[in-house]
């Protein structure tokens, strides 16, 4: 039986942005006297629901993946499927550190085209485990690894 594929909407509670802002109170930055007040942590914070809004306007999905001697990891993806007939399959996939974010501003064009016959693509870009909305990794040791 295929895995389960459920749409995936964004939403980080304010318990865990809690956390993050105290794990950053305790964090020893560099100067940043030159920096002005809207680069800072709570301004970046305090747009939470700017960004979900933004974020949960990609098609997003989240399936199950059993891997042998490590159990099940859910895996988050973005999934823009288009009608064109030719359109060519494409797994975007991020690098460290990084996130389905980087490819948020470009799916659109990636999955249109440019209307003058370049070619268009059904997208698919995950969101690594350990990475985004993908589980955390299990431990990986000789024991557990083929």
């Amino acid at each position: 039986m295929p895995p389960l594929i459920k749409p995936y909407e964004i939403k980080i509670s304010d318990v865990k942005l809690n956390r993050l802002q105290q794990k950053l109170a305790l964090t020893d930055f560099s100067s940043l006297d030159d920096l002005k007040p809207t680069h800072g942590i709570k301004a970046h914070l305090s747009m939470k629901s700017k960004v979900e809004a933004r974020l949960n306007k990609l098609p997003q999905f989240i399936t199950s993946i059993d891997i042998s001697n490590l159990g099940a990891f859910d895996v988050h993806f973005v999934y823009k499927k288009i009608t064109q007939p030719n359109a060519i399959p494409l797994l975007f996939l991020h690098g460290w550190p990084g996130s389905f974010y980087e490819v948020s501003r470009i799916v659109d064009a990636l999955a249109e085209g440019d209307g003058n016959g370049a070619p268009s693509f059904h997208v698919v870009a995950p969101s690594l485990i350990d990475f985004g909305f993908s589980s955390a990794s299990k431990a990986f040791n000789s024991s557990t690894t083929p």
